[in-house]
């Protein structure tokens, strides 16, 4: 048998990676481009850009080693290769794959001017600068720097050399001065032509000290947008299309990118991505490279970062470069020349074979492959690596590659570990995954941000020390890239899979891995059917288990223990829920026979486990007596419970994994102990999820039917053993018991509406619902669409016939609808509490799901020819749609009372409405249960906008004989009835029809009392709404007599009469408050409304208007006016001031103001406000002069006297 070396040649143009800076120009790399499918695809799409005018900024995201940055040297070389003559032979190429593609690219080459290729590889710190540097390169190459502008370096440059020409002493000084920054001329001068910033800052500072104080202020263009806008430009008359720029190796650019500068970046993105996509004639594009997008990084960076980049993500059109994983076995195939016939001898190897052929089952290549091309493709193509080797290389490249490290280094770099390498060095034997293990190890290794794959080294590493053969480690290494490639419907770390990865016969396969098993280096995962490390670093954990084990009570809560653990937890009745389109489940609870024993009702065990039927799993910790059991299951009589009896005791082995998985739990928790042993972590959640497996089987096995390893009881059929032979005649058995006992649940088709709890949108849909029955409005616009309401509408009230209300209503809704129309009978005349119907509507019989309660309550509330009340424990509330929400959260808050209506009641809600309802609401349709809101809330309205003496006044103020006397029978009901409307909550019903009743009848009892009720009513309205005015009249006649007039007289001219008689001494002179606002208020009097005038005397003489008199007010009034009458009557006219009287005359202009008063003895208030006088004149010192405070003085003296 050959060497491999003897007849393989790795293909070398795949040998280093594309690296656009050093390679655009480079023909050879051109030409070794080999065009895909995906490729093209990805080609094409960025010449419909440039075509179309459109997309001009995007990011090219792709895994490292799939050809990213090869495609885009073919791109930037089509576009800059107007004649075609450097690019036919790589068009031949795409022409072959794709020729519509190749058409786009000479139809770009004959039309459209070529493009300036820019690269940015992200090194400098300064990203405007580097973007500015890239331009001037680029415009170097091509021989195009005429058309650049001066820069700031290049002006100080320019500086330089013209100090040098023409000012040889300047010259010198600044040659000493830059030795001082330890720089040479020519190294400062090469930092300038670098564009370094240091180099023009320290510039800038020398400047000045040269040049008798001077700023170097060049005005150059240094904004890197405006530079690309300006250049743009320029180029089109020098044959060029635009600008085409390239951001290379953008992840490593926002990878290693300090925070601090990251927004100002990302400002110099954003602006050039707006430039680019705002361009027309004159194209500028932009693409960035990168391996992943912005988003999959996760923590890997800072919120900061992310957050900068958002600005920048949102101009940008994102293109993935997806490489079908045909094609990557189609390119290992073009790299690895060689002769099948010479792989012949491999092939025919029984091992090799076998290997080969059993490798085409496993998912990854079956499912990719036809058996053909999978021979072609994957086995000869990929020869000699073994197919999961192929697999496991394109796999974990695309996970960890870099530039340095990808499938294409792997294949064709000359260096350890390599394909090249293995064949020069003389192998015999097909690569194993293990190879590619060992040639991505240190990326493993650096990989920290890679957690799984991390771990998986970590793990590895730690086994490979304890491996003793080469075929142990073999299998370590498979079975970390297989679990680090993590794809286990592709390729599951099985048994089989293991050791097709190593190469390895059976016989040596088996041996070694029982070897690593019994070392505890690796381990079977029970649950997930799959192998595993079993790291031990740092700590001996099964110590560490038992440790903790031995801290554990001797006596757990075993079934409370289990219920935590337990995947049994639901069983659906399929047959039913079917049949009755809902959603029915039985749950399995575990208990240990004493707690079963000691349960004296099934009531308590649904209240604390809410399901529609329970499957209580016995949990036996010793030997029980099974007829026990069964007696006490016929005590509690319900069908719905399904009792287990397992046959085997809940032993050592089942309670020490429940210890164990407490131990695992404590663990994890235990924050200190995972900081010291960081790599156990990972193997903890595993064990812990194998204990839940294995915990798990063993429940299954026991209370599972199809195990026959327990018995069941139930008393559907008498408390009898029950058997079957699996989980579906058991499921059936759980209908069963369903149409037993829930045989007349409705039939509603729509889960969403016909559930327990209903989500916040159907909810909203139902309102919508229950709010336009209740409203009477039209339904139709329900009938038809597809909205939430439509449907859930048509469910439960057209499909089940309840709508119509005819025969072909379904049955259970008719019966559901018949235990509502009872329920409402029990409420006629009496409230009773909805948690009585709800009782009844989710229990035995029916179990009604409590979304459709409300619908059906609305429908038939809606129906009755009675009033309807909802009470809130004592306080009626509005029914709507809220309400009845409330109620299906808490029946037991809720009562309903129906207001059984006659002819005397109707009669007396009309003459109410008629008295007391504005036209507005007479006219606006209403339904029952808002009439009687509306007719109390008009009754309060009224007696709220009533004058408060009305509202309170106790002793009646006319006489027997007066207009406005009301009987004294007849004003203690009036009384009676004002108090039912002092509260400020009322209950429309009771105001109606008992508190009103009761207060003007002192009886609320039979009909017959209503028609009595009304024409109270009437008589106490129309008393109260003409008491004020009669209170006026009094009052006037009763001044009109005190100013001697007679009644008929005109209270305006009787006062003015008395007025004109008074002495003038009398008008001028001061008095008390009211005696003075009397004199003054008949003085100015021009009105005739008497109703008017009395209401200003009122206030005037007695400080309080007569709306808010009080019983003893009208005595008051008529003596305090008398009184008045008197004092001013007492003021006659003589020529000199009688003895202790006092004058004041105030001139002012052509007006006097002449006034009388009598000295006031001093005290203290009137003391003090002359303090106060005094004090504020004094405050004002010299800002104000003498006579300025005494005309301020006078001022408010003449406003005090003209009142």
């Amino acid at each position: 048998m050959n060497k491999f070396k003897d007849f393989i040649e790795i293909d070398k143009k795949f040998q280093n990676s594309i690296n656009l800076q050093l390679d655009i120009d480079n023909l050879s790399k051109l030409n070794s481009y080999i065009p895909t499918h995906s490729s093209i695809l990805v080609l094409d799409g960025f010449l419909n850009n440039v075509l179309s005018d459109r997309d001009k900024a995007n990011i090219l995201i792709g895994p490292y080693g799939k050809g990213k940055s090869h495609l885009l040297l073919v791109l930037l070389a089509l576009l800059n290769d107007g004649k075609g003559d450097r690019t036919k032979k790589t068009i031949n190429k795409i022409e072959k794959v794709s020729k519509e593609t190749a058409e786009k690219i000479k139809t770009i080459q004959s039309s459209v001017k070529p493009f300036l290729p820019v690269i940015i590889s992200g090194t400098e710190k300064d990203l405007n600068k580097e973007f500015i540097i890239a331009l001037m390169e680029s415009l170097r190459k091509n021989n195009l720097m005429n058309v650049a502008p001066e820069s700031d370096y290049g002006k100080a440059l320019e500086v330089i050399a013209k100090w040098q020409k023409d000012f040889k002493q300047v010259y010198e000084s600044f040659k000493q001065i830059v030795r001082e920054y330890g720089r040479t001329v020519e190294e400062f001068m090469g930092e300038l032509k670098e564009m370094k910033e240091e180099a023009l800052n320290i510039f800038k500072e020398i400047h000045p000290k040269l040049t008798a104080g001077s700023e170097f202020m060049p005005m150059s263009v240094n904004n890197a947008m405006t530079l690309y806008m300006e250049i743009n430009r320029a180029l089109e008359s020098y044959g060029y299309g635009g600008i085409y720029i390239i951001f290379d190796e953008f992840s490593k650019y926002i990878e290693g990118h300090e925070k601090d500068t990251f927004a100002y970046d990302m400002k110099i993105l954003q602006d050039i991505c707006e430039l680019a996509n705002n361009s027309k004639k004159q194209q500028i594009h932009i693409t960035f490279v990168a391996h992943k997008s912005i988003k999959e990084y996760g923590n890997a960076l800072s919120s900061d970062i992310v957050n900068a980049f958002k600005g920048v993500e949102g101009r940008l059109k994102e293109v993935r470069f997806v490489v079908s994983a045909q094609n990557n076995y189609e390119l290992i195939q073009y790299v690895i020349k060689k002769k099948v016939s010479d792989c012949k001898p491999w092939f025919q190897e029984q091992n090799n074979k076998e290997i080969i052929e059993e490798s085409y089952k496993i998912p990854c290549f079956s499912g990719l492959f036809t058996e053909k091309e999978y021979k072609k493709i994957v086995m000869e193509g990929c020869f000699p690596m073994l197919p999961l080797t192929a697999y496991a290389l394109l796999n974990i490249s695309e996970k960890v590659a870099q530039n340095e490290r990808s499938i294409f280094t792997f294949l064709a770099n000359d260096e350890k570990g390599s394909l090249i390498n293995i064949v020069e060095n003389g192998s015999e034997e097909l690569l194993s995954v293990d190879v590619v293990y060992d040639y991505f190890q240190n990326m493993f290794r650096d990989s920290i941000s890679l957690t799984n794959i991390h771990n998986e080294w970590l793990k590895a590493d730690y086994a490979l020390t304890k491996a003793e053969s080469l075929n142990e480690e073999k299998i370590i290494k498979a079975m970390a890239i297989l679990h680090m490639i993590n794809r286990n419907e592709e390729v599951p770390v099985r048994k089989t899979e293991i050791r097709l990865a190593t190469g390895l016969n059976m016989a040596d396969f088996v041996s070694s891995l029982e070897k690593l098993e019994s070392k505890n280096i690796v381990t079977y995962r029970s649950k997930l059917g799959v192998y595993a490390f079993k790291n031990n670093v740092g700590v001996n954990l099964d110590n560490q288990m038992n440790n903790m084990i031995e801290k554990q009570p001797l006596s757990l809560n075993w079934q409370e223990e289990i219920a935590t653990v337990s995947e049994l937890d639901y069983v659906l009745p399929k047959k039913y829920n079917q049949e009755y389109t809902m959603t029915r489940y039985f749950k399995y609870v575990y208990m240990i026979p004493e707690q079963f024993l000691n349960t004296s009702k099934s009531e308590y065990l649904f209240e604390t486990y809410k399901a529609d039927g329970l499957i209580i799993c016995l949990v036996m910790l010793k030997d029980g007596d099974v007829n026990q059991i069964k007696e006490h299951l016929k005590e509690l009589n319900d069908n719905r419970l399904v009792v287990i009896y397992p046959d085997k005791i809940f032993g050592f082995s089942e309670q020490q994994n429940i210890r164990k998985l407490k131990a695992v739990e404590k663990l994890l928790k235990d924050k200190d102990f995972l900081e010291e042993n960081k790599v156990l972590q990972q193997e903890l959640e595993i064990y812990k999820e194998d204990l839940i497996f294995e915990i798990n089987v063993e429940l299954e096995k026991s209370y599972l039917p199809e195990n026959n390893r327990c018995k069941y009881f139930n008393t559907l059929n008498g408390v009898t053993e029950l058997c079957f032979e699996n989980q579906i005649s058991f499921n059936r058995f759980l209908s069963e018991i369903c149409l037993s006992y829930y045989e007349h649940a409705p039939k509603i088709n729509n889960e969403l509406i016909n559930r327990k709890s209903v989500s916040a949108q159907i909810k909203k849909a139902r309102n919508l619902i229950i709010d336009a029955i209740l409203n009477e409005e039209e339904l139709d616009r329900f009938e038809k669409g597809t909205s939430s309401e439509a449907t859930i509408f048509r469910a439960t009230l057209m499909h089940t016939g309840i709508l119509k209300g005819d025969s072909s209503e379904e049955e259970g809704c008719r019966r559901i609808i018949e235990e509502i129309d009872a329920f409402v009978g029990q409420c006629a005349g009496k409230k009773v509490s909805f948690q009585v119907l709800y009782n009844k509507l989710l229990g035995k019989d029916f179990g009604t799901r409590k979304g459709v309660i409300p619908i059906f309550i609305a429908k038939e509330i809606i129906n009755l020819q009675d009033t309807p009340i909802i009470y809130l424990q004592n306080k009626e509330v509005e029914i709507s749609s809220s309400i009845l929400n409330n109620i299906n959260e808490r029946p037991q808050e809720y009562y309903l009372f129906i207001e059984k209506e006659s002819i005397e009641k109707e009669k007396y809600l009309k003459v109410l409405e008629e008295l007391f309802l504005s036209e507005e609401l007479r006219k606006k349709q209403k339904s029952k249960m808002q009439r009687l809101n509306n007719i109390v809330e008009s009754m309060q309205r009224w007696y709220r906008s009533l004058d408060q003496y009305t509202l309170t006044f106790t002793k009646q103020l006319f006489e027997e004989n007066e207009q406005g006397y009301l009987e004294e029978d007849a004003f203690e009901r009036m009384c009676s009835f004002r108090k039912v409307f002092k509260g400020i909550e009322l209950n429309p019903r009771e105001v109606l029809f008992e508190k009103i009743p009761k207060a003007i009848c002192h009886d609320n009892s039979g009909d017959a009392v209503f028609e009595n009720v009304t024409l109270q009513i009437e008589e106490i309205k129309k008393y109260m709404d003409n008491n004020l005015v009669n209170a006026k009249k009094k009052t006037a006649v009763q001044v009109k007599s005190i100013f001697g007039a007679r009644a008929d007289e005109s209270l305006s001219a009787c006062l003015k009469n008395w007025y004109s008689k008074q002495s003038e001494k009398s008008k001028s002179h001061i008095y008390a408050e009211n005696i003075t606002g009397f004199m003054t208020y008949i003085e100015k009097l021009t009105t005739n409304d008497e109703d008017e005038i009395v209401s200003r005397l009122c206030k005037i003489i007695t400080g309080i208007y007569i709306n808010d008199w009080k019983n003893d007010s009208y005595e008051r009034f008529v003596e305090e006016l008398t009184y008045v009458k008197n004092t001013i009557q007492s003021i006659k006219e003589s020529e000199q001031s009688t003895e202790g009287e006092n004058k004041i005359s105030i001139k002012t202009g052509e007006s006097t103001i002449e006034r009388f008063f009598e000295p006031d003895s001093d005290d203290s208030t009137s003391y003090f406000l002359q303090n106060a006088i005094e004090d504020a004149l004094e405050e004002f010192g010299d800002t104000l002069e003498l006579n300025q405070k005494v005309s301020v003085l006078v001022k408010a003296l003449e406003e005090l006297l003209s009142k």
